[in-house]
């Protein structure tokens, strides 16, 4: 997890897709001009190649992710550019940042930087550099600001931001040695009118892919009530039971199940009744795109859980608690309180002790999907949205030279100004035998993540980088001093990957008109309003699953806000997005 919390996160799905042919990986998109205001010479100079890789470097057999190159200065002559970005506290100030320095040094590229305060997808942020486009003041490129897909396609459309796919091609031979490891990629960078508005970075967490489906179950409980890890809905039922009736924190202070209201119920229970990946709560089946939350399958997940609730098996402020107050049942002195709860790690679920080999957190573990009446048994798994981050780096029309900032950015693709770009100077180069998250080689480790001893000296995962799955997972793990890492991957590995769904049955990230973009954010809100209120309505007892009366009269609600249309606004951006 780590530093990836507090980050965007968005990837492309690496299994089952073949690799989009052609010469180039975006051929056949484009122009292949120079946009307007870009110098002449910005197309003509000499094609960029990969450099030598790095001799030295234990990589782990299979390995698919950055190498170190070779990779010489960009330009003889000194090139400076303006460019955008967050404020970041683990940055500091940009421009006397170590590694803006060592980039500088490295490349001859000499970056102007204009500081807004906010996160890069912060309303606050979005805000002030709206209000700058309006305003015409405009600068080279923007990094690490999360424009949506719509937005890119809205300003490419208007000429503000450059199509970078001529660029790309002959400029970015790191990129394309990525996009070929992602095939998937090409599809999520294009936009409607076939332009690429945005220079990606890649960021492939493993655990992050299945987080959504993750609850944990404490099995010190378990064990001491004489059973074993619930397989199906009734199973779980009874094992919630038993640890009410055995009440093992004692004076009646038992949770048999808790939770909290940024981790969705929903994305872990639906799936004993139909492949749900959460909000906007959308499936493609047989191509067409539908709604989970007007199906009878949705209703059967609401008797459930409603069943659950009135019980006293789950937690009374299960969907008020915010993240603080789970941690504060996490971290019950003396004894747990909570049998299981719907997190998305330990992390979430209490403060982590890595020195204790009998630490709390270590007896909660991942539960495999639970089957349901029916037998459906689904983890919910991201291929398309955890990884890819699709406007890492933005260049605008106000750039004369777009071909130097793309080499700027494909030059941070090299592994070792990845982990200097993240992890700072002090990172470690892996010897034989080391061993990485996922117990092969690792290729590379860091003394300690204390983001403390890094301010000033990296780009606080703001810049471009490429993490590829292999990457991640090779990162020394010290025997000495274990973390939840491996357990992490494992238990991921092992509980939730086996049941993930296909992933054509996935609704991507897709990209929508200017027009469709408003309709959509308009009743999509109030759509998304609608679900989560009824759900906890139905789930705590307010309004009744089983009752025929009440449930239509929530679809009728759905079907007033619009459903009809959303789904028709849906469907043909999905229909765009597979060409």
């Amino acid at each position: 997890m780590r530093k990836d919390v507090k980050r965007r996160t968005f990837v492309a799905g690496a299994l089952g897709v073949a690799a989009t042919g052609g010469s180039g990986l975006l051929s056949g998109c484009g122009s292949g001009t120079a946009d307007a205001g870009a110098a002449p010479e910005s197309l003509t100079q000499p094609v960029a190649e990969l450099g030598p890789v790095k001799p030295g470097i234990n990589y782990p057999p299979g390995y698919v992710g950055p190498k170190a190159r070779r990779q010489q200065t960009i330009v003889t002559e000194p090139a400076t550019f303006t460019v955008v970005v967050p404020q970041s506290l683990t940055v500091g100030d940009w421009n006397k940042n170590e590694f803006t320095r060592w980039m500088e040094q490295q490349t001859g590229i000499r970056i102007q930087w204009r500081q807004v305060a906010g996160k890069g997808n912060d309303p606050e942020t979005m805000t002030k550099v709206n209000a700058m486009m309006a305003a015409g003041d405009i600068p080279d490129a923007f990094l690490g600001i999360t424009f949506t897909r719509s937005q890119l396609y809205l300003y490419g459309a208007q000429n503000l931001f450059v199509d970078l796919n001529p660029y790309l091609e002959r400029y970015a031979p790191n990129l394309q040695l990525a996009m070929k490891d992602y095939p998937e990629t090409p599809k999520l960078l294009v936009s409607p009118d076939k332009g690429v508005y945005s220079f990606p970075d890649f960021n492939d967490c493993y655990h992050c892919r299945a987080s959504n489906g993750r609850a944990l179950l404490n099995t010190e409980w378990l064990r001491k009530v004489g059973l074993a890890m619930p397989e199906t809905t009734d199973e779980f039922r009874e094992v919630l039971t038993a640890f009410k009736k055995a009440d093992l924190a004692g004076g009646g202070k038992t949770i048999p199940f808790g939770g909290y209201k940024d981790a969705p119920l929903d994305t872990f229970f639906m799936n004993s009744f139909l492949y749900n990946a959460g909000d906007p709560w959308l499936a493609v089946n047989d191509g067409k795109v539908e709604a989970n939350y007007v199906k009878d399958e949705w209703r059967e997940g609401l008797k459930y859980l409603h069943g659950l609730y009135a019980d006293g098996l789950l937690a009374k402020d299960i969907f008020t608690a915010n993240e603080d107050q789970i941690k504060r049942y996490g971290d019950n002195p003396g004894t747990a309180l909570l049998g299981g709860a719907r997190v998305y790690y330990w992390g979430t679920l209490m403060t982590l002790d890595l020195v204790d080999p009998k630490a709390r957190w270590r007896d909660y573990e991942t539960m495999d999907p639970l089957k349901g009446p029916n037998g459906v048994q689904v983890a919910p798994w991201d291929y398309l949205k955890v990884g890819l981050e699709v406007s890492t780096l933005v260049v605008t029309r106000k750039c004369k030279r777009p071909d130097l900032l793309v080499r700027w950015a494909d030059y941070q693709l090299d592994l070792e100004v990845v982990l200097r770009s993240y992890a700072g100077p002090d990172f470690r180069w892996s010897v034989k035998g080391d061993k990485g998250i996922n117990g092969k080689q690792s290729i590379y480790g860091m003394d300690s993540w204390n983001t403390d001893a890094t301010k000033g000296k990296t780009w606080d995962q703001y810049g471009v980088m490429y993490r590829s799955g292999d990457f991640r997972l090779a990162e020394r793990v010290d025997p000495k001093k274990p973390t939840f890492e491996s357990p992490l991957y494992e238990q991921t590995r092992d509980h939730l990957f086996p049941h993930r769904q296909p992933m054509e049955q996935q609704f991507p990230p897709v990209t929508l008109e200017a027009d469709q973009a408003a309709l959509d954010a308009e009743i999509g809100l109030n759509l998304k309003s609608e679900v989560t209120g009824s759900m906890a309505k139905f789930v705590t007892g307010r309004l009744d699953p089983a009752d025929d009366g009440q449930w239509n009269d929530y679809k009728s609600r759905i079907g007033q806000i619009g459903l009809k249309p959303y789904l028709e606004i849906q469907q043909a951006a999905y229909e765009t997005y597979q060409g």
